[in-house]
């Protein structure tokens, strides 16, 4: 079981200084990734999204500053972005982070985003499809053959995975037709299993089968609640025993990448909840 942390990288927690020394504390727990959520321009009653680090940016930098963990988004918006662009800046940070990334990429939910953008909401499924096509076109080297040359390449000759976000009968069907994996956002594990089963059902082939979820240990909080875009959702809760429980449940049925999504107020809640994800991690390794 891989785990990792879905770092703020929004709200008025994030900041140079706390990116910087939180990544380096994450990598020095010996966790196994580090994931940024993405949104570019949103309305002012949006909140945390109203103040976001740019997502590849930030990856850039956390590049420079770390040298093993795998850096992922969590997720990109790939309908709103340039897909020759975004394909590059992947390639890029691929290629100085030596093949340690990972992205997630979804279709977004919020459409005043996408029309300040001049992007087309409406027929975003649509649009994320050909995005995801032209970038696997450009990491494999295609347009080269057409008389192109977009170099430097990711270290993968296929380029990094690609993890499909959102659990919709749409997003399962787009994990089977282009997916390297799976990446929904706080499932039950008999809600990740029937997803599994039906994209299985569509594509037998190996997946990488990863869940971001929210984290909060040895606090009284409610397991359940409501997403910025409306969906229910479910945290791990409770003490360390309990949530490492429920952490096995998900193991069991094969899901392999956990990514927790640590909320606090400040820097000192965030680093212990953080310490409580590494005692986990460590649980895992006996």
């Amino acid at each position: 079981m891989k785990i990792g942390i879905s770092l703020s990288n929004y709200g008025q927690l994030a900041s140079r200084s706390f990116l910087k020394d939180t990544a380096i504390e994450i990598e020095n727990y010996e966790l196994d990734s580090i994931w940024l959520s993405d949104h570019i321009i949103v309305p002012k009653n949006n909140d945390p999204w109203t103040r976001v680090f740019e997502t590849i940016t930030t990856l850039g930098f956390l590049a420079s500053i770390t040298n093993t963990i795998q850096l992922g988004s969590s997720i990109i918006i790939a309908p709103l972005r340039d897909p020759f662009v975004l394909a590059k800046q992947i390639a890029t940070l691929d290629s100085l982070s030596d093949g340690r990334v990972i992205i997630g990429v979804g279709i977004g939910w919020n459409k005043k985003e996408f029309d300040l953008l001049g992007q087309d909401f409406k027929n975003r499924t649509r649009t994320i499809v050909k995005n995801i096509e032209i970038m696997r076109k450009m990491w494999t080297g295609k347009y080269s053959k057409q008389g192109y040359s977009c170099k430097p390449m990711p270290v993968s000759d296929n380029g990094p995975p690609i993890l499909i976000g959102g659990q919709s009968k749409g997003a399962l069907k787009r994990v089977a037709l282009m997916g390297d994996g799976w990446h929904p956002v706080g499932i039950s594990p008999q809600q990740y299993l029937s997803g599994m089963q039906e994209i299985t059902q569509m594509k037998k082939r190996d997946y990488i089968w990863s869940l971001r979820i929210n984290f909060t240990a040895n606090k009284k909080i409610e397991s359940h609640y409501t997403g910025t875009d409306g969906s229910a959702r479910l945290r791990l809760v409770g003490s360390m025993d309990e949530i490492i429980s429920q952490i096995q449940e998900y193991q069991k049925i094969g899901l392999n990448h956990i990514v927790c999504d640590i909320r606090a107020d400040s820097k000192k809640e965030y680093s212990e909840q953080l310490k409580s994800v590494s005692e986990i991690k460590r649980s895992f390794e006996k």
